[in-house]
């Protein structure tokens, strides 16, 4: 059995809107099912905060003769660093938790059916290995059950240590602190690599039954079915089956 593998990510931007963003996808809300979510990290995004901020503003404070130079408190430091953030992101939209990261995991889609404890168990492995890669960043992680397809979601302060041993916000630099890769995009390709590997170390020791594989390579091989039907029929398809044999070549 083949099936797709989510793994998005959003930057500065809403958490309710991103998980919400596709019924299709995820499929509608059953709030008799919430008491089954698998809490896995819960706190607020203040403690986070706190933790892994909190000495650092008083000791950057101490340094600073000018007032307008100090932070002082810890949403002041994450509105300024929020505020040079915004500068870079085109499609901010001044709504929600606007210093949040946020990560979905999901496996396969609403509509498959999949069996659902099993993918509560791979979801709740990998995402204690994902929780433990981010560490103290993380503000909340959850396996939800509460909706058709279960998937995976973490929130979580994107905060890393700049060159100068200053803390930033950003996912960029969280990532390449994480894979101690200087290259942004560089760095985001191989935690997901990364990540693609421990789902599915997760899948083969609790869900065997499951293959990842790409999207664009289930559509293609779906349309090759469909293709290989008309050949059968007696049309002439000579085309389209070499286009697509070569496209699903390219891919693998």
């Amino acid at each position: 059995m083949k099936e797709t593998f989510t793994f998005h990510i959003s930057n500065f931007s809403n958490p309710s809107e991103t998980l919400r963003k596709s019924r299709e996808y995820f499929g509608k809300v059953d709030h008799a099912r919430t008491s089954q979510n698998i809490i896995l990290v819960s706190k607020t995004k203040k403690q986070v905060a706190d933790e892994l901020l909190g000495d650092f503003i008083k000791s950057h404070d101490k340094k600073q003769k000018r007032e307008t130079r100090k932070y002082k408190t810890v949403n002041n430091f994450l509105e300024k660093q929020f505020l040079m953030n915004q500068k870079k992101s085109k499609d901010w939209n001044a709504k929600g938790d606007r210093d949040c990261a946020q990560m979905i995991v999901q496996i396969g889609q609403a509509a498959d059916n999949l069996d659902r404890k099993k993918l509560a168990t791979v979801l709740q492995d990998f995402g204690n290995k994902i929780v433990n890669v981010l560490g103290k960043r993380v503000v909340a992680a959850s396996v939800h059950m509460d909706e058709q397809t279960p998937h995976l979601q973490i929130d979580y302060l994107p905060i890393f240590t700049d060159k100068r041993g200053s803390l930033k916000v950003g996912n960029s630099g969280t990532f390449r602190q994480i894979t101690k890769n200087q290259n942004g995009r560089e760095s985001f390709k191989m935690f997901r690599t990364a990540a693609t590997n421990e789902i599915k170390k997760s899948l083969k020791k609790n869900y065997p039954e499951i293959k990842i594989t790409k999207s664009r390579n289930l559509r293609l091989e779906e349309l090759a079915k469909q293709v290989k039907e008309l050949k059968r029929q007696g049309y002439d398809i000579r085309r389209p089956e070499r286009t697509i044999e070569k496209t699903i070549e390219r891919t693998r």
